[in-house]
């Protein structure tokens, strides 16, 4: 089966912003405007060592790591919300501690940053619960970490009329971030609608000018077959009863000569059939006829009748509604795999599975063979490159898995409505 590796599905744009945010709170420490208020340099370093210090460390983190593929690799999907979750903590640690002086540009324009990039990357249930969590933690952070000077510094100094004040200024943070939050998800939703409209556009398309290229492909198939019929097959024929006539008609033959006649007579057989059977296979549509589960038995019997295959066969006599495109596409891939096997594999035992399975058609074909290694050899040289391409014309996954000495396994999978 198909290992699936954890992967980090993030919208299309969203790490170059989440860069640019940690980029702007560069520019912020940089230019911070603070001398014009009586404060001097070093006094200020002095005095706010602690807060800065802390800025400048979590900057550097956050670029590291929206800049360092390897957290990505390593977290997956969890790479997103942690990156997240960082930066809004320290955005409000550093905001808080740095609240009370008079000068400096208030953090509260990034949390908005924040905001918008849960909104695209999530759902409205992020939103609600980024909006709940930051007001919660500013509440615990005034409760357990206040400032000498009060955030709000024109009310008396009661810690009620305060409290009273900070409470309103986070309900009012929070409706805002709901309703800005909700604006996001509104239109990052239409647009994924639209894309995934595109998509299936795209793959209609593709599968029009698949299906096209086959109809193409079996009228110049039918043609072939007309044309060989009437030469080669007519010719060999002819050959045939020209050989068993000479060999009725001259009773006096030598011994000799009568072995090389009857020897050419059972090669000129031998190579009427092939050539019948190659017509048949040019000519016939065996998944119009039989549909892909009984053309599909019908090939792996004939290939191990032919190859003297030892053949396991699991799948059911029929599958109502498949398109003719997945059809031509497994029934081909099936094809390429057993000859591979018949040309390459020098294999005994052989087993064909085709299966559906929670909306997902399998097809998995394993032969004993010799395998091969697939640093050593190239997709041309077994036609796994065309293999590849057919699969993703109708947005199958295909696995292929070989040692030198273990075998082969060809696995197939494709959503499909049946």
């Amino acid at each position: 089966m198909i290992q699936m590796m954890k992967t980090i599905e993030m919208e299309p744009g969203f790490l170059q912003v989440f860069r640019f945010y940690a980029w702007l709170r560069v520019a912020w420490l940089v230019f911070l405007p603070t001398l014009h208020f009586g404060f001097s340099a070093p006094t200020l370093l002095d005095e706010l060592s602690f807060p800065i210090g802390l800025f400048v460390l979590d900057t550097l983190f956050l670029l590291a790591y929206l800049y360092w593929h390897g957290f990505g690799e390593t977290l997956g999907r969890t790479y997103i919300p942690v990156a997240l979750i960082f930066a809004t903590l320290t955005l409000l640690l550093e905001g808080h501690l740095l609240a009370a002086w008079r000068g400096f540009i208030q953090l509260e324009p990034f949390i908005y940053i924040l905001l918008i990039l849960t909104a695209w990357q999530y759902d409205f249930r992020a939103v609600i619960l980024f909006s709940l969590s930051t007001a919660l933690i500013q509440l615990g952070l005034n409760w357990y970490l206040p400032q000498p000077d009060p955030m709000i510094r024109f009310l008396p100094e009661s810690s009620a009329a305060q409290r009273a004040m900070i409470g309103g200024f986070l309900l009012s943070r929070t409706i805002t971030f709901l309703l800005l939050g909700y604006v996001v998800v509104r239109l990052v939703k239409a647009q994924r609608s639209q894309r995934a409209e595109l998509a299936r556009t795209n793959l209609r398309l593709v599968r029009h000018a698949s299906t096209v290229e086959q109809l193409t492909v079996s009228r110049e198939r039918n043609r072939l077959a007309r044309e060989l019929h009437d030469t080669l097959a007519h010719t060999l024929s002819a050959l045939t009863v020209q050989l068993d006539a000479l060999l009725t008609v001259w009773k006096a033959i030598p011994a000799q000569p009568r072995q090389m006649i009857e020897e050419m007579l059972a090669t000129t057989r031998g190579g009427l059939d092939e050539t019948r059977r190659a017509l048949s296979a040019l000519r016939a549509s065996p998944l119009e006829e039989m549909g892909l589960s009984l053309a599909l038995r019908s090939l792996a019997e004939d290939y191990a009748e032919r190859n003297g295959w030892q053949l396991s066969l699991n799948m059911p006599d029929q599958f109502e509604g498949l398109s003719s495109e997945v059809e031509q596409t497994y029934y081909r891939i099936a094809q390429e795999a057993l000859q591979n096997s018949a040309l390459h594999a020098n294999a005994k035992q052989v087993s064909v599975s085709l299966q559906k399975r929670d909306g997902y058609l399998d097809l998995q074909i394993q032969d004993d063979g010799r395998g091969f290694d697939s640093k050593a050899v190239s997709e041309e040289q077994m036609g796994l490159r065309g293999m590849r391409e057919r699969a993703e014309l109708i947005g199958a996954k295909l696995e292929i898995q070989s040692q030198p000495e273990q075998g082969t396994l060809i696995y197939l999978t494709a959503e499909v409505e049946i």
